[in-house]
């Protein structure tokens, strides 16, 4: 697994049940149209996409993302950037924990509206896709709070996502 095949599986899940082809994944993420057909195809070998539906299996990436994720892709907050808020920083947690504005975890993007510590993306191109869908930027939030937050942010996190996944 790569952070791009988790990038691409939360922008399936971000827009279920919308038809969708490989050049339009690819364009909206900032990728090729190759390296959305390769994540695809190691998501599938993985049980994470079913190939017939052509959506996320919803379960099995529940699980990969409350339970795996932290292992697979771990974050430690960084040096000071500008960036998109993160993880506890942004919605829906931002919402339901208090914390310093100075310690807002960040995506680095150029002309992001915060400063903080990076939070190293799943993958180069998240940080401007999260900024262009807000559906997606939600799911990234919650996938770094999973990466990089303490036992109570990852709580928090891991029931809003269960909540996302009964829906």
């Amino acid at each position: 697994m790569k952070g791009q095949d988790v990038l691409v599986l939360l922008k399936l899940l971000a827009s279920a049940g919308q038809a969708w082809s490989y050049p339009q994944v690819a364009h909206a993420l900032g990728m090729s149209a190759s390296e959305v057909h390769a994540a695809i195809k190691r998501c599938t070998e993985a049980g994470l996409f079913n190939p017939h539906t052509r959506q996320p299996q919803r379960k099995a990436l529940q699980e990969f993302l409350i339970h795996g994720l932290q292992y697979v892709f771990p974050a430690q907050p960084g040096p000071l950037v500008q960036g998109l808020p993160t993880a506890h920083g942004a919605p829906p947690l931002n919402q339901r924990l208090r914390f310093d504005i100075h310690e807002v975890p960040v995506m680095p993007l150029a002309g992001g509206s915060t400063r903080g510590p990076e939070i190293r993306p799943l993958y180069r191109s998240a940080p401007l896709a999260a900024s262009r869908d807000p559906q997606l930027y939600e799911l990234l939030a919650l996938a770094d709070a999973l990466r990089s937050g303490r036992a109570r942010e990852r709580k928090l996190a891991r029931e809003a996502l269960e909540e996302i996944f009964s829906r």
